[in-house]
Formats: structure tokens, sequence, C-alpha cells
């Protein structure tokens, strides 16, 4: 699950030079590539590492326990955040470091990342939390978050770049908080796609992350619910 943001960067790149800019007149995937992986990087793993595992702590009855432990709950989850958001930081810097290496991103796109991670790992992570709190199973939800992910990133602009859909769906497209997030990892990569100004992206996003937060928070349930 890991590698699967790099996998896609590699990908798109090996496309790009069969079909696209190493063709006369081909479309240029290059501005996509890193952008596409942050975001994976981004959702796909906050979401999966908590969804469920955060479901199958509740079904093994762990959470459950911890209740009779010295281990405090509070301790126990402020630990699984910390590591996960320790994770998603060093592999969005990876992606942004894969894109310096190759040449289609600028040196800058490190320490953006590592910004941008901040915010958006606090949204993601708070949307796993939910996820693994409404799905009745651990399978459930780690079946969910793939689909979620890539959902996100086609509904970011990043997907499908904005500027090749009508009007009629980029006005609808705008109305939506992932296509500010798409456009701040825009930002990152120093991509010309960007659209908005990186004040409103990022002040969209961290609003996001703010309303997520409180809904994780209240949907969170330490057991099971009985039959």
């Amino acid at each position: 699950m890991l590698a699967f943001p790099f996998i896609m960067l590699f990908l798109f790149l090996g496309l790009n030079k069969v079909v696209g800019a190493g063709q006369p007149g081909g479309p240029d995937f290059s501005t996509l590539v890193v952008p596409m992986a942050l975001c994976l990087s981004l959702s796909l793993t906050c979401m999966t590492l908590t969804a469920g595992p955060i479901a199958e702590y509740r079904e093994q009855g762990t959470l459950r326990i911890l209740g009779t432990t010295p281990v405090s709950r509070a301790g126990f989850i402020g630990t699984h955040l910390a590591v996960r958001f320790a994770l998603t930081l060093a592999l969005t810097i990876a992606v942004a470091g894969v894109g310096v290496a190759l040449g289609i991103t600028p040196v800058s796109a490190l320490w953006k990342a590592a910004l941008v991670t901040v915010p958006s790992s606090v949204l993601f992570l708070g949307l796993g939390y939910i996820l693994g709190s409404l799905m009745g199973s651990a399978q459930a939800a780690t079946s969910v978050t793939p689909l979620l992910a890539v959902a996100i990133m086609f509904l970011s602009g990043i997907g499908m770049p904005l500027e090749h859909m009508s009007d009629a769906v980029v006005r609808v497209m705008d109305m939506l908080p992932t296509a500010y997030f798409g456009d701040l990892l825009y930002w990152v990569a120093g991509s010309p796609l960007q659209r908005h100004s990186t004040a409103v992206d990022a002040l969209v996003s961290a609003a996001c992350a703010v309303v997520v937060v409180p809904i994780a928070v209240k949907t969170f349930r330490w057991e099971a619910r009985k039959n």
C-alpha cells in the first residue's frame, strides 16, 4: 500500500514517454504525476492505515481491554496517530524527493510537501477514524478507503485536470473542497495547473480538517455495537 503512490508515479511517467510528451504533439503528463502521487500518499496512507486497524481493534475488543490496563485509551490513540503522521510525512517528502531527483519538480517541493502534510494528514486521519467507526468490520473499512481515495483524486482535479473539462463541470468542481486540496498539491509540485491562490487553497483545506476532527470525535466508538 505504501508503494502504491510510487508505482502510480512511475507508471504515468512511463505513459508520458510512450504516448505523452515523448511523442510529437502528445499530451504532457509530467505536471500531474507528482500531485497524483502526493494525493494518494496523503489520502490513502492516512485513511487505510487508520480506518482498518481502528475497526479491527474494536472488533477484537482491544480498545475495551485498554480500559482495564495502566495504558490510557487517550495515550494509545495519540501514539496511533503520531506513528501514522510520521509515516505520512516521510512518504510525502519521499514522493517530492523523487520528483526533484527526476527534474519534474523544484527543490522547494520538499518543504512545501512537509508543510501541506500537516493540515492534510489531520483531515484524512480524521476521515479514517470516521470510516473506522462507521464501518461494521475491518475488512469493510479497508475495502472502502481505496475507493474513496481514488474518488478524492478525481474530484480534486488531479486525476483529470479541470482545464480539460467543460465550464459547467469546472463551476461544479469549484464548489467542492477537494478541488482546493488538489490545487494545493499543484502548488507543492510547482505546476502551472494551479488555479486558485495558495492562501485560499490552504484555508479551505484547513477548514475541512477543522470540521472533520469534531465529527471523528463524535462518531468514535470504543466498543463494538451490540446486536
